[in-house]
């Protein structure tokens, strides 16, 4: 099957992902850094920050999501720009049908069209 994008929309989708992973990576980077930075007492210390435990344990709770969000996310542009050059990226993995540029764009590491997207998001609502 040929593939329904161009080599330009290709070239743009590649830049987008490799500059967001290059930002992921800089921000997990310096996320991991804080936390075990001695000048910036890290996420052990902010109970005596801010003397609060609950505070404490919901701000060490956050900055974790935090890290591991940008973990995922890294993961699924890192595996959109392998998918990049084959035959099957920019083709919803449910339905088969093409993934809108326009969409890929927006979400360049999407896996579903925007209806398989927003059933699979219902579902899993429930």
């Amino acid at each position: 099957m040929a593939h329904y994008l161009t080599p330009e929309q290709l070239g743009a989708l590649e830049r987008q992902l490799s500059e967001r992973t290059s930002v992921l990576r800089n921000e997990i980077a310096a996320a991991l850094r804080r936390s075990d930075s001695p000048g910036a007492a890290g996420l052990a210390n902010h109970l005596d920050e801010i003397d609060d435990e609950a505070v404490a344990d919901l701000e060490t709770s956050i900055e974790v999501a935090e890290i591991e969000r940008d973990m995922r996310e890294l993961r699924r542009a890192k595996d959109a720009l392998r998918r990049l050059g084959t035959p099957g990226f920019g083709i919803c993995f449910d339905c088969g049908a093409e993934i809108p540029f326009a969409r890929l764009s927006a979400e360049p590491t999407a896996t579903r069209c925007f209806a398989c997207q927003t059933i699979a998001e219902r579902m899993h609502a429930d």
